[in-house]
């Protein structure tokens, strides 16, 4: 049964005087209950929250006991289904859910998976299921396409040595490429691995700057990504990363100036609208948020909701654009 939860706007600064189109953003969430996850949704015009589905931990895992602070997730548009993966508490083994996207239940649970998931991307147009996991070694991670009959492990793509691993990835369905960001000898690298042609690494750069997060929009072959400006170590931006120089190629916009105001690693990309979702937290007075940022009219406008019962552990926007 759906639950309809409605929270009151601690505060709300909008620089747009009309109501947007429907931001929507998908996800799993928690709350105080120790036992179950729950799948649904927050609407960012009204802020309500509509939770479709709980979840028990003991069949699709607890994203609480992740070592990384974002839970995979990946969204299949043309099956509409929800791919996420999480570690069960008590036997320790990783756990490959598939959720149905419009009722949260829950359709499979493969486990044990091989290896612990870092992230997962989907590819819309090829209907493939990719992942980036740990291996047995340290700091040796691996690209692998996962056999979505059986949560198998079809192929590896690519093999990433000497790099601690991070949860910052996006994918391009078109060049077929898995990006993520890694950390070597203390420096951030971007990293493309090819989902085709056997795989490959495609490049391994180093980068000048901190990101907190990253999209990709096949649209426009642009990658943006949020991170702390270098200068202040204040201020979150979105910028677009550009490979050839290591860094930021232009900035995009700005989430927040203000030290009390910081952007987290969560974050969702609306490819029809071409919003940049971060979320946000007021350090004090406490406070969980949105920043909702236009990466082609810079628009941007912060919404801040109370501490509410539920939290989030990964977001991802329903949606399929050709």
């Amino acid at each position: 049964m759906m639950k309809r939860f409605f929270l009151p706007f601690m505060f709300i600064s909008i620089c747009i005087a009309r109501q947007d189109p429907s931001r929507i953003i998908h996800g799993i969430f928690y709350n105080s209950d120790q036992t179950h996850v729950y799948y649904g949704s927050v609407d960012l015009n009204t802020a309500q929250f509509n939770i479709l589905n709980s979840l028990n931990i003991n069949d699709v895992g607890n994203p609480k006991d992740s070592k990384y602070p974002v839970s995979p997730l990946t969204y299949d548009p043309n099956n509409d289904i929800v791919y996420m993966s999480a570690q069960n508490t008590e036997n320790k083994q990783i756990i490959l859910s598939v959720l149905n996207a419009t009722t949260g239940a829950l359709i499979n649970a493969y486990h044990p998976i091989q290896n612990e998931i870092i992230s997962l991307q989907y590819d819309i147009f090829q209907k493939q299921l990719f992942a980036y996991t740990e291996t047995n070694e340290e700091n040796v991670t691996q690209i692998v396409e996962i056999d979505t009959t059986n949560g198998h492990f079809k192929q590896i793509l690519g093999t990433i040595h000497q790099a601690k691993p991070t949860h910052i990835s996006s994918y391009c369905p078109i060049c077929r490429k898995y990006f993520l960001i890694a950390l070597q000898n203390n420096h951030y690298v971007y990293i493309g691995v090819n989902s085709t042609d056997g795989g490959g690494i495609s490049w391994q750069t180093p980068i000048n700057f901190a990101p907190i997060s990253m999209k990709f929009d096949y649209k426009t072959f642009t990658m943006y990504t949020v991170y702390l400006n270098q200068t202040d170590k204040i201020a979150s931006m979105v910028g677009i990363l550009n490979r050839t120089i290591g860094g930021i190629g232009q900035v995009v916009g700005r989430i927040s100036e203000d030290s009390n105001v910081v952007a987290t690693s969560l974050s969702a990309y609306d490819i029809a609208e071409n919003i940049y979702y971060s979320s946000i937290q007021l350090t004090w007075p406490y406070a969980g948020g949105v920043s909702c940022l236009n990466v082609n009219t810079t628009l941007q406008h912060w919404i801040f909701l109370p501490k509410s019962q539920y939290n989030s552990y990964g977001w991802f926007i329903k949606q399929f654009v050709h």
